[in-house]
């Protein structure tokens, strides 16, 4: 059962692409990939079959029989895996962009080709925490290439690995970056629609000035990251040892020796001619070897899962407006978005 979306940023088409065939190649299935990556100066087109505009669909090889109003399923990359079918759109908020796979059918209507959603609500639905969809769309605004996997709980990890080879960025320290550069987030895109939708209204009217009044508010959210893992691998050595043992065996001499004393030999009894057999046995102790198994040491490995409260400490910003009036009225500040003292007639 799919309920995972990873994520992972690349600086360019071919580092994302590269990633997109060790998926394919380690049997991720293509219905669970997506690229998309930023288009700007048509540098990736030549990598795309497929172009949309508004309202219609072109396939450049219209020998498979595909043309104007097919589905957007023919998107994802017909038989001959993920970046057959990857095509070029343009993405409101976003600009020009190659894609292809799964994302592509919430960012492009069925059958028309029309862009109905940005990137960042594309991955919100997919289950993208909502900072994070703002940064990944950020990210390929300013040409970068985003691959997302939808995995099951026992894929995680090998898809993570796969995905973590070369080519992959550090996203945390990227984004650090450009917020030290003075992006910030999810409340930039919020400000630069309500400032789009001032400068619409003040056209319309022809006569006000405005100045957007906006202020930034902390979101918190989580995110699971990789720490490492461990791994306990058993094998099997042999060591010579020695050990002494002290055996027992017996040996049978056979001696023949004279008689020449005359008494001796009248000495004897009974009848000397007679038949006789007289058996001596051997014995002797040999080495017996035997193995024991026995347990000297257990190695245990448990996961615990601990929680903790962390607090995090950043500034927001917020834009203040000063008004004077030269006809004599008090001088007035305001901070508050909306208020019908930030907008300077």
């Amino acid at each position: 059962m799919t309920n995972k979306t990873l994520t992972s940023f690349f600086d360019s088409y071919e580092d994302a692409s590269e990633a997109v065939r060790r998926l394919e190649a380690a049997g991720v299935p293509r219905s669970n990939i997506s690229l998309i990556a930023n288009n700007e100066g048509d540098r990736y087109s030549s990598h795309a079959s497929r172009t949309f505009d508004g309202t219609n669909y072109r396939d450049d090889d219209v020998s498979d029989g595909a043309g104007t109003g097919a589905t957007v399923g023919t998107l994802a990359g017909g038989g001959a895996g993920l970046l057959a079918g990857l095509g070029m759109l343009a993405i409101p908020g976003l600009g020009p962009v190659v894609a292809a796979g799964w994302l592509v059918s919430t960012l492009v209507g069925a059958g028309a080709g029309a862009a109905i959603g940005g990137l960042t609500g594309a991955l919100v639905d997919a289950g993208v925490d909502e900072n994070d969809a703002h940064a990944y769309a950020e990210g390929v605004r300013r040409g970068g290439a985003l691959v997302t996997v939808r995995a099951s709980d026992a894929e995680v990890d090998r898809i993570v690995d796969i995905l973590d080879d070369e080519g992959t960025v550090d996203f945390d320290e990227r984004e650090n970056t450009w917020r030290s550069e003075g992006w910030t987030g999810a409340s930039a895109t919020a400000t630069g629609a309500t400032g789009q939708a001032d400068r619409a209204s003040s056209t319309a009217r022809g006569t006000d000035e405005v100045i957007p009044v906006a202020e930034e508010e902390l979101h918190v959210g989580k995110r699971e990251v990789n720490r490492g893992r461990v791994r306990l691998h058993s094998r099997v050595i042999e060591r010579p040892v020695q050990e002494q043992v002290t055996l027992r065996e017996e040996r049978v001499d056979v001696e023949r020796r004279p008689v020449s004393s005359t008494t001796q030999a009248g000495a004897i009894a009974g009848d000397p001619f007679q038949e006789r057999t007289i058996e001596v046995e051997e014995r002797a102790e040999e080495a017996v070897v035997s193995k024991e198994a026995r347990v000297v040491e257990e190695v245990v490995v448990r996961k615990e899962a601990d929680q903790r409260t962390e607090t995090i400490s950043d500034t927001v910003r917020k834009t203040e407006v000063d008004v004077e009036d030269e006809r004599g009225n008090a001088f007035s500040r305001t901070g508050t978005t909306g208020s019908p003292s930030s907008r300077t007639r």
